[in-house]
């Protein structure tokens, strides 16, 4: 389960990528935006401190998917944790009536001298 999560996390990551290789990406801003009236060392640095941003954000929000993942299977597991100690008690106690059945048997099957 999580090597699926991990391997749709990297998906996810490199579908990020090649939308910003292809420009199609939606919530970055464009990469070396070159403006000819400003500084393109100001450019550089102010693109670059945009994509630190952005790809702060997106980690925030991977980050909080990935908490509730990770909540939502423990919750899972204590549930099935839970489930198994319930049918253990249940199959404990079937056996004990299936043994007192059985003696039961046993006594009514004996003939009487």
């Amino acid at each position: 389960m999580f090597v699926s999560l991990y391997i749709r996390l990297i998906c996810f990551l490199f579908s990020i990528s090649m939308d910003e290789k292809s420009g199609d990406s939606k919530n970055m801003s464009p990469h070396n935006n070159h403006d000819p009236s400003e500084n393109s060392n100001q450019n550089v640095d102010e693109a670059d401190l945009q994509e630190m941003a952005a790809v702060n954000d997106s980690l925030d929000e991977l980050s909080t998917v990935l908490d509730f993942f990770e909540q939502r299977t423990d919750n899972i597991i204590e549930q099935l944790k839970e489930l198994l100690h319930s049918n253990r008690e249940i199959r404990q106690e079937l056996a004990l009536e299936n043994a007192a059945n059985a003696v039961e048997n046993l006594d009514l099957e004996k003939p009487e001298n």
